[in-house]
């Protein structure tokens, strides 16, 4: 198969992928529900754990704050980063509960986490706006405190991790 003829495919895969997480975050109709915070929570847990080569697709889930702060190629560079980092685990993670505050439209995502350590717990924050459930997670990224970690490794990552995501249009500019 030619190389051009991979790379297309790819590119389908993504995009494809790309609109059914975007559209299963749609919950304009139900609005703000228990069940439509589960599905966006699932649809998240959906995007990290399969769709980390394509952080774009991670960024339509943050909030409107986050936005505002970090736009997407912003956003891609530091997830790729977080990312290389090589004393994390991957970031995989499952779906286990959603609790909404009293107000119906905040609350917390719990995950269990996939970790060399049993009973890690990840917990994102849930908004309602836009008529969407939106994510509040990587706030670390937005001040950057992110990095420190990077301190203190002192040799080469690419030894020990493939840190080389496709290098796409997709990629970079997010758009499906």
């Amino acid at each position: 198969m030619k190389k051009t003829t991979k790379i297309i495919i790819v590119l389908l895969i993504v995009i494809i992928a790309g609109i059914t997480v975007v559209t299963s975050m749609k919950h304009a109709a139900d609005g703000p529900s228990e069940v439509s915070a589960e599905k966006a929570a699932m649809a998240y847990a959906e995007a990290i754990d399969y769709q980390y080569e394509n952080p774009a697709v991670i960024y339509e889930f943050m909030t409107d704050d986050f936005r505002k702060v970090m736009d997407k190629s912003e956003f891609i560079r530091a997830f790729k980063k977080e990312r290389s980092y090589p004393y994390l685990t991957p970031l995989f993670i499952n779906y286990d509960r959603v609790e909404l505050n009293e107000d119906g439209t905040t609350g917390t995502a719990y995950y269990s986490q996939a970790a060399r350590l049993p009973g890690m717990v990840y917990e994102v924050g849930l908004v309602y706006e836009d008529s969407n459930w939106h994510i509040k997670d990587f706030d670390d990224f937005l001040d950057g405190s992110y990095l420190d970690k990077f301190d203190t490794v002192t040799y080469d990552l690419k030894s020990y991790f493939d840190t080389e995501y496709p290098e796409d249009e997709e990629t970079e500019s997010g758009t499906e």
